[in-house]
């Protein structure tokens, strides 16, 4: 009866024309969120998607310039030989060691001076923080040409010329020309780095710091022991910033290295790369080349971020970072 009398109530609420035009009214936002949603997925994936349908096409069949999305036959043949054209394991191998070292020596230096900034007071504090965000702000272009400079006569800080026959290294075209500034958090986007990491010490309670100072642990087995256990979310937000910049940075690469090509700045001479080769490629053919090259580029951070997404996600959401 109870059943009976709520269906009953129910169909009545369906036919109060106030009702019909709420829900109306609910699902028509409800439709137009989705369809928005559907139109951002397709503009962020449309690039994805057609560089995995262009690539795995036969070259040797592509000869209609209309025929773009559906391959009238699959093949992995312009993967395997863009593979061989771009020397992909030898550049991807050094381009991963560079990344990871990088990332390694930013996280530590950066996390220390982002920390340093958060909780210590020393003279022209508030000058040097204004530095650090002039390093954001002004860019990396400006300083690249007697970066290159210092870096092919490398005498660490004026010390070399104090030694007899005051020597130079050429620290060029080895990674440490990537290493070296982030060791010291001057690397790449470390300013911004360094902000985060203020940004979330100055949220952390001063408590526990505190505590930590009454059982006698110093500054530094402090920030180990205490404030980094607590700050895994910025540091996983920190590492994906950090290898991925690193990974795709082109310009500072092209100016860095000169006898050797990273992975990235690799693909820019791809359509001349192609035509000396002995492969004979012609045509519409290219086309598959130009697009695997691309992909295979960005499949390794592509990679990370599927495992680390979930992570990333909240991290993000801890820190605070928008925009």
């Amino acid at each position: 009866m109870v059943k009976r009398e709520a269906v009953t109530k129910y169909i009545k609420n369906l036919r109060n024309p106030q009702v019909l035009k709420i829900r109306s009214i609910s699902a028509a936002v409800w439709i137009l969120r989705w369809l928005f949603i559907l139109g951002l997925m397709y503009l962020f994936i449309f690039p994805l998607l057609f560089l995995i349908s262009t690539s795995l096409q036969e070259p040797s069949s592509v000869n209609d310039p209309g025929i773009i999305w559906i391959p009238k036959k699959l093949s992995l043949t312009s993967l395997k030989e863009t593979i061989v054209i771009l020397d992909y394991w030898r550049s991807a191998g050094l381009t991963l060691l560079i990344s990871v070292l990088s990332t390694l020596c930013a996280l530590v230096s950066c996390s220390l001076v982002g920390y340093g900034f958060a909780r210590f007071n020393f003279p022209l504090k508030n000058i040097a923080f204004s530095l650090v965000i002039l390093t954001i702000i002004v860019p990396p272009q400006t300083i690249l040409p007697s970066m290159t400079l210092n870096f092919n006569f490398f005498d660490f800080g004026g010390l070399f010329l104090l030694l007899p026959g005051k020597p130079t290294i050429n620290l060029l075209n080895t990674p440490f020309v990537f290493v070296l500034p982030a060791m010291f958090a001057s690397g790449l986007r470390s300013g911004l780095f360094i902000f985060i990491f203020r940004q979330f010490f100055l949220g952390t309670p001063k408590a526990l710091e505190e505590a930590a100072r009454i059982d006698g642990c110093g500054a530094l087995k402090t920030f180990i022991r205490i404030i980094v256990p607590m700050a895994g979310p910025v540091f996983i937000t920190v590492t994906l910033f950090s290898f991925v910049w690193h990974w795709n940075d082109m310009y500072s690469a092209t100016m860095y290295f000169t006898d050797i090509r990273l992975l990235t700045p690799s693909i820019r001479n791809l359509a001349a790369t192609i035509l000396a080769s002995s492969l004979n490629i012609e045509g519409y053919a290219a086309r598959t080349y130009m697009a695997a090259a691309p992909l295979l580029v960005i499949a390794p951070p592509l990679i990370l971020y599927l495992f680390t997404q979930r992570y990333f996600t909240e991290s993000v959401e801890r820190t605070g970072i928008v925009g």
